[in-house]
């Protein structure tokens, strides 16, 4: 098993998600609060040692971060270092779409 580093820049996001959940669509705290949990859960899998592709979208390329994709709507876009990883962003796929 590897190590996963999430920055507190990405928890960040990851609340702001939380809140979109709750009050754009307005989703229950609890629904919400469910998908924030096997998001974290995703984030979790990364310390197994089954890396995914390099990300195709430019942003992340330039960096040679890996792109995973959650539930085919969130890519989380992660480094690989020595003994482990660090996740760097998350996007809605709709907004790398364009």
């Amino acid at each position: 098993m590897r190590e996963v580093i999430i920055p507190f820049s990405l928890w960040s996001k990851i609340e702001d998600i939380r809140d979109y959940l709750i009050f754009e669509l307005k989703l229950s705290e609890v629904a919400a609060a469910t998908r924030i949990n096997r998001m974290e859960e995703f984030i979790n899998s990364l310390k197994n040692p089954v890396d995914y592709v390099l990300c195709r979208f430019k942003r992340w390329r330039v960096h040679g971060y890996r792109c995973a994709v959650f539930e085919n709507s969130w890519i989380f876009a992660y480094e690989i270092f020595y003994g482990g990883v660090i996740v760097r962003d998350i996007a809605h796929v709709a907004s790398l779409a364009g």
